[in-house]
């Protein structure tokens, strides 16, 4: 079967974004396995290694999900315009860095195990040293979470001027550039607060959705855009 450069980046965004959702959904103390507070460090280091299989397993699956996304967004920059690039760039960026993180969550497993394991000071030692790590974490995640909202913003209002290859909507486009800002600043003002962070996790969760519906839709527009193969050379051909 011959994949037109486009079709091969469009089908990774939908594998991916697939792959992604389903490792983030099976995420122990964070997802829907062993749910703990997210403001809790220890208590979702010691939610992680009471899962140790299923939490030494996810981090690869979202690793592998996400490069599966970054090709299909490289593909995208190749042929969208110079406004689109700059969100595309900022939205790799973003990807690169859940990827880093998902590296920190395998060794904060191995370090929760290890102080479930010990006992007395030995534990306490494992744990604080894990739950250090958490603080890296969620440090990463901030910057991750404000360049991919940020990135997608911008992203989404250059393809409502300059739809091409895609062919969604303008109107759709210049809805998510607006929902993207308006998560952006809602994400910035609840990170100072524990309490507005528990109160809008419901929408931190629809925001996570979202994005992964929106490479789905970034996907199939890139499956369904002009074949370029009549104006280019057929080494674009896989």
């Amino acid at each position: 079967m011959r994949w037109t450069e486009k079709q091969l980046g469009g089908w990774s965004l939908l594998v991916g974004a697939a792959a992604v959702a389903v490792g983030y959904a099976l995420s122990p103390g964070r997802g829907a396995v062993d749910t703990v507070p997210s403001t809790s460090l220890s208590d979702l280091t010691l939610a992680m290694a009471r899962n140790e299989a299923l939490s030494y397993t996810v981090p690869i699956v979202i690793i592998f999900g996400a490069l599966l996304m970054l090709n299909g967004l490289v593909t995208l920059w190749r042929h969208a315009a110079p406004v689109p690039r700059i969100g595309l760039m900022a939205m790799a960026i973003a990807i690169v860095l859940q990827m880093v993180m998902r590296g920190f969550d395998y060794m904060i497993t191995g370090m929760g195990v290890a102080s479930l394991e010990s006992s007395g000071t030995e534990s306490e030692e494992w744990l604080q040293s894990a739950v250090h790590l958490q603080r890296v974490v969620w440090g990463l995640l901030f910057t991750s979470n404000v360049a991919g909202l940020g990135g997608v913003a911008v992203l989404a209002l250059g393809l409502a001027f300059r739809p091409e290859p895609l062919r969604l909507p303008p109107m759709l486009n210049g809805v998510v550039a607006v929902l993207a800002v308006a998560s952006l600043a809602v994400f910035v003002i609840a990170w100072h607060s524990d309490r507005l962070e528990l109160a809008f996790a419901p929408v931190f969760a629809a925001m996570s959705v979202a994005g992964l519906v929106y490479m789905v839709l970034l996907g199939r527009g890139l499956i369904s855009s002009k074949d370029d193969r009549t104006s280019e050379p057929d080494s674009e051909a896989l």
